[in-house]
């Protein structure tokens, strides 16, 4: 299939707003925790929330069940984008606790407007509101992929722990980090829908290696907007990952890549935190080509989710997740093409 443009994420508006009134209605009508609804409710009504994890979902059912909504396994999918949703969210509010960011989406984090005891506790609690939430599809293979991203997201802090730390990161260690945080996540909300879907053992496992694939390569955009994005692109301010001095893929090639006095700078600065300026160091990741390496590492990922999709029979869904896969892009900064 030839690339779809990409038309960005307001093309999905209608769907969003469909799956975000699913998210509050259930909340409203299964979170039981009082204390807590009113500044969770609060939070999901971000309009900025792109809803990624649950448009993946509803489209991969829809492509695999059909367009009929009148059906059991249909009001189960309410829960699945809902708990997708949920989940990534809970991961969020946990996340920006511990990287210190104040900024969410274009305004201010869930700790900052509420504490931090209370974020911590409504991320805790909402992760556990999932699984009370997926045990509704009544379907073991289901919940078992809902605990492998439960497993993945409550490892990562622990994990993470090095992104910062006196040593070189190796490749293993970044992209099972990566598994942990994205991943995880994108699998699971692209396979239980091929499973609740009455998909066979090869649809399930073509819908697993898309979400894994796509979820790569929405993490590795990330990384490389996290040095040379915006906050408009981001929704919180740009180069902090710089700032907080963490080490990820672009990191460990340009530590490989760089000359003498580039590779003294990026271990005086990682490993001996030793102060540069932010410019200094984004200038020598992007002089060393590893901004360039890690983009078109990102843009092969998104190709190989792509030919995944052909595999399936074609239909609106399909295409729709094609636009969603062709919003992982790097239009805007064709300077870094080159």
């Amino acid at each position: 299939m030839q690339a779809i443009a990409p038309v960005g994420y307001s093309f999905f508006k209608d769907d969003q707003h469909r799956i975000h009134d699913w998210v509050i209605k259930i909340i409203n009508e299964h979170y039981i925790d009082d204390s807590l609804k009113e500044m969770v409710l609060s939070f999901f009504n971000n309009a900025q929330a792109k809803k990624i994890r649950p448009l993946i979902t509803y489209y991969m059912f829809k492509a695999i069940h059909g367009e009929n909504e009148d059906t059991e396994a249909f009001q189960k999918l309410k829960i699945l984008c809902a708990a997708s949703e949920i989940s990534h969210n809970a991961s969020l509010i946990i996340d920006d606790v511990f990287d210190k960011d104040i900024v969410r989406r274009g305004k201010p984090a869930f700790h900052v407007n509420n504490g931090t005891f209370a974020a911590l506790s409504a991320g805790y609690n909402l992760s556990t509101f999932v699984f009370d939430l997926i045990t509704k599809t009544g379907n073991i293979d289901i919940m078992q992929e809902t605990s492998k991203v439960g497993a993945a997201l409550s490892s990562v802090l622990y994990v993470s722990k090095d992104l910062n730390k006196k040593s070189k990161l190796t490749r293993d260690y970044f992209f099972d980090l990566l598994y942990r945080k994205t991943s995880a996540s994108f699998i699971c909300s692209a396979k239980t829908p091929a499973i609740l879907g009455n998909g066979n053992d090869e649809i399930i496992q073509l819908a697993h290696k898309f979400g894994e694939y796509f979820g790569i390569a929405y993490q590795l955009r990330d990384d490389v907007l996290a040095i040379i994005g915006e906050i408009s692109d981001l929704g919180k301010p740009p180069q902090s990952d710089i700032i907080n001095r963490f080490q990820s893929l672009i990191t460990i090639e340009a530590m490989e890549a760089a000359d003498e006095n580039q590779s003294k700078i990026l271990n005086e600065y990682y490993l001996d935190h030793k102060d540069y300026s932010v410019e200094e160091i984004k200038n020598i990741l992007i002089q060393t080509g590893a901004v360039k390496s890690v983009i078109d590492l990102t843009l092969e990922y998104v190709k190989k989710a792509r030919e995944l999709l052909d595999i399936f029979k074609p239909s609106s869904s399909i295409k729709k997740l094609n636009i969603l896969l062709n919003n992982i892009n790097f239009n805007k900064y064709h300077q870094y093409l080159k």
